[in-house]
């Protein structure tokens, strides 16, 4: 598998429907000095050992994700040997994940001049240049990594997707063939084959190059995502809204897979399904707005309560719990990270859980949530005495309370206390009274209207 260059991270496509072909760091050997050599060891020996050092420490620390860490070191290596092409190559690569592009311009061709025959250096540049729509250069760097290495795939890969920047589908087409004819099993350029076949609506032809990439890779997204798409245009919608079910079943987080899976359904008539790809997009946009708002302020528990609760309501349980965990480790003073998470408990029917983060969540704050669920798990344990404390606090008045003394007034009766009995029953009729003035009393243009806006009820 090819590794991504460290400067890629993040990188956003020429297009979802094509592949790039990328390469990875490694080292090649420095020559030359600039040091003062140890009395026991030949200058040159000396510095290609040091320089050679130090390129590994600058390796381990990107692996480590320790950047400035790696520019330093790199730097040094650099100061001990000028003519170092591969630190120059690496830092251009740190520099360009940094946003820097001039610098990491000039390193790039720093490297080249020192090593002007290398493919790998060529083919990266080129590269870097298409992410900068410097397409014209980047067909240069890529067409002199062919001449360099003529089984240079990637650069053949990525030449193509240039050539299709430009819209000029045959050269394109062309430098596919030429990879795949080097290496039948590239998938990404039977991907981006397909994509030109796509483009000149040969779909029948495009739907075959995607055959053959999944025949390598089944769990391949941009395939799977293209050959619902050729088959959407081929009117063929129940393959259509297998391949996006597949992709979605990859990559659950897509809202673009649900947006084209809901247009099949929509011409096979499944129209419930097709709101419920609608409801899901709708809920990823929401998702992605409080992901947002949680890296804008990575500290604050509330965020994550909130993501968390969105994750739960969405079937995401497992993340939701987790993005609960982050809301207690990040602010542990935050009674109400201990309360939403129990009312999951108690949604779940793990009462005691309930009841444990209810009762952390009274210690830090006590507040009207934390007594009120944790009053229902008591109920659920039919602890009447405890949940109606605990409903009292809450200031709570609803059919359940009332419900809750009237369980209880039933145990007194049997006990023999008639008259705390009658108490609890009064006390539940006064409750369910309340509960029906309510009802009746509430104007339009409160609950009720807003019913009737939900249920489409013409005013």
């Amino acid at each position: 598998m090819r590794k991504p260059l460290w400067f890629l991270r993040g990188l956003s496509r020429l297009a979802t429907v094509v592949s790039l072909g990328l390469c990875s760091l490694s080292l090649i050997g420095c020559g030359g000095s600039s040091k003062t050599p140890s009395a026991d060891k030949p200058a040159a020996e000396t510095t290609s050992s040091d320089v050679k050092s130090l390129l590994e420490k600058a390796t381990a620390a990107l692996q480590q994700r320790q950047w400035k860490s790696a520019l330093q070191t790199l730097a040094e290596a650099i100061k001990l040997d000028p003519k170092c092409s591969e630190a120059y190559f690496q830092r251009a690569s740190l520099l360009a994940d940094a946003g820097q592009a001039s610098a990491a311009l000039i390193d790039f061709t720093k490297a080249i001049e020192l090593l002007p025959k290398d493919a790998k250096f060529r083919h990266t540049r080129g590269f870097f240049l298409m992410t900068q729509n410097q397409i014209d250069l980047a067909i240069a760097d890529f067409t002199a990594a062919i001449e360099i290495n003529p089984n240079h795939t990637q650069a053949l890969n990525n030449r193509g997707l240039a050539w299709l920047a430009k819209s000029d589908l045959a050269k394109a087409r062309a430098d596919f063939d030429q990879a795949l004819q080097i290496e039948p099993k590239y998938v990404e350029s039977l991907i981006n084959r397909g994509f030109v076949a796509y483009q000149s609506k040969q779909h029948q032809q495009a739907i075959a190059d995607y055959d053959q990439a999944l025949k390598f890779q089944p769990d391949n997204v941009n395939a799977l995502n293209n050959r619902g798409l050729a088959h959407f245009e081929l009117k063929d919608y129940e393959q259509a809204v297998a391949d996006f079910s597949k992709a979605i079943a990859r990559e659950r987080y897509n809202a673009k897979f649900y947006l084209q899976r809901r247009a099949c359904l929509m011409q096979l008539g499944r129209e419930e399904e097709a709101q419920a790809d609608a409801a899901k997009v709708a809920w990823l946009g929401k998702l992605n707005d409080l992901n947002r708002h949680v890296a804008q302020e990575p500290k604050d528990a509330g965020n994550y309560v909130q993501l968390a609760q969105h994750l739960i309501a969405g079937g995401e349980s497992k993340v939701g719990l987790a993005s609960y965990e982050t809301a207690i480790q990040v602010q542990p003073k935050y009674g109400r990270s201990y309360s939403s998470r129990a009312a999951f408990w108690l949604s779940n029917g793990e009462l005691d859980k309930a009841i444990a983060d209810c009762n952390r969540a009274i210690q830090i704050d006590p507040h009207f949530e934390a007594y009120s669920i944790r009053g229902d798990a008591y109920y659920q344990q039919r602890e009447f005495d405890l949940a109606i404390a605990d409903y009292r606090k809450a200031k709570r008045v609803d059919a359940q309370v009332a419900k809750a003394y009237q369980f209880r007034a039933k145990k007194l009766t049997a006990e023999g206390k008639a008259d705390e009995a009658e108490r609890d029953r009064k006390r539940a009729s006064d409750i369910e009274r309340e509960m029906r003035g309510v009802i009746m009393a509430t104007p339009r243009g409160g609950i009720q209207e807003e019913e009737e806006e939900l249920l489409g009820v013409p005013k």
